[in-house]
C-alpha cells in the first residue's frame, strides 16, 4: 500500500511541475523587433515599427598581392531604403522564423566561399540566427529561403549567391 501511495505522489509531483522554460513554439506570440539577411555583400535590416527596411551593399574588387594571392577591396559602398508593409513583414518573419527553427541540413556545397548567408530575428534582448556557408544559390535550400529571397527581390536587388 505504501508503495502504490509512493507512486502516485511521485506522479502527482512530476506532473504539476510547471516547466519555466519559455519555448518559441509558434511565431504567432512573438513580439519580434528586427530582421537581419546578410550576405558577403550587403546586410538587409527590416524593423518592425518602421515604414521602410535598408539595404547596406558592398561591392568587393579582387586586387592581386602576387601570383598566388588574391585580397578583396571594398568599393561602392551605399544604402538604399525600401518601402515595406507591415502584412509583407509578417509574411518575411514568418519565412525567417521557419528558416532559423527548422535549419535545413543541406549537401549543396560552392567553392570560393560562394553563398554565405546569415538569415535572423531579434527579440527584446536575444537574436537567433541560422548562418549557411558555401551553399552557393541559398534560395534552393529550402521552400522559405526561396519565398524570402522572392519577397525581398520585389522589394530591392539582393543576391542569390
Amino acid at each position: 500500500m505504501k508503495i502504490i501511495l509512493l507512486t502516485f505522489t511521485a506522479f502527482i509531483i512530476m506532473t504539476s511541475c510547471k516547466n519555466n522554460a519559455h519555448k518559441l513554439e509558434t511565431n504567432d506570440n512573438i513580439n519580434w523587433e528586427t530582421l537581419k539577411i546578410e550576405s558577403r555583400s550587403q546586410t538587409i535590416i527590416i524593423d518592425r515599427y518602421e515604414e521602410y527596411g535598408i539595404r547596406d551593399t558592398c561591392d568587393f574588387e579582387e586586387v592581386e598581392i602576387d601570383k598566388s594571392s588574391v585580397q578583396y577591396r571594398p568599393i561602392n559602398r551605399g544604402q538604399e531604403y525600401f518601402k515595406i508593409t507591415q502584412q509583407e513583414k509578417d509574411s518575411l518573419f514568418k519565412y525567417v522564423y521557419d528558416i532559423v527553427t527548422n535549419p535545413v541540413c543541406t549537401e549543396q556545397f560552392a567553392t570560393c566561399y560562394v553563398g554565405n548567408i546569415s538569415i535572423g530575428f531579434s527579440m527584446i534582448n536575444t537574436t537567433r540566427i541560422c548562418k549557411y556557408n558555401s551553399v552557393g544559390n541559398w534560395t534552393t535550400i529550402s521552400p522559405s529561403m526561396y519565398r524570402l529571397y522572392s519577397l525581398l527581390n520585389e522589394k530591392t536587388k539582393i543576391p542569390e549567391y
